[in-house]
């Protein structure tokens, strides 16, 4: 099995953007106002390409968002996040900064990336063969979710059953 994870590469003088990586892993945190939400998202996706967030990395690959939680934890996957913050001031005239919501996103690449690892594991377990994950005939572009294709067309005729 191949050791080359297809990391995403975060340039060092981004770091003021994603803010710094958390010690020991992959995530790049960040705190600020909801203006610059929309600014850290549009610089995100400018360098990540495509991003899920962290309960949509399953579309992607079978996993549970446990096992995302666990690989970000140990520095396997690349995560951004963003957490809103407020400033107020509480009765008593003290300056307060209230944690608001936390925007998250995982890199598609490394969703895929982690997906084909799983495959190649399986595979050399003898769990699978490829030709069991691929399929005879695979559908790479989900033909038959099509209105008016066969599979459409039985599974609409099953429904009147």
């Amino acid at each position: 099995m191949s050791t080359n994870f297809p990391y995403l590469v975060v340039p060092e003088e981004l770091h003021r953007v994603f803010g710094s990586p958390v010690p020991g892993t992959r995530i790049y945190q960040k705190e600020g106002p909801q203006e610059e939400t929309s600014y850290w998202s549009d610089a995100v996706f400018k360098v990540a390409g495509q991003c899920v967030s962290p309960g949509g990395v399953s579309m992607y690959a079978p996993v549970s968002r446990a096992a995302v939680h666990k690989r970000l934890k140990e520095g396997k996957l690349t995560g951004f996040f963003f957490t809103i913050t407020h400033r107020k001031r509480n009765l008593f005239g003290l300056d307060l900064r209230t944690r608001e919501l936390a925007l998250g996103y995982i890199p598609v690449s490394e969703c895929k990336a982690w997906k084909a690892e799983i495959e190649q594991r399986a595979i050399e377990k003898g769990a699978v063969t490829r030709a069991e994950l691929e399929g005879d005939q695979p559908d790479w572009h989900g033909g038959f979710l099509r209105w008016g294709s066969r599979w459409a067309k039985e599974q609409a005729e099953r429904a009147k059953k």
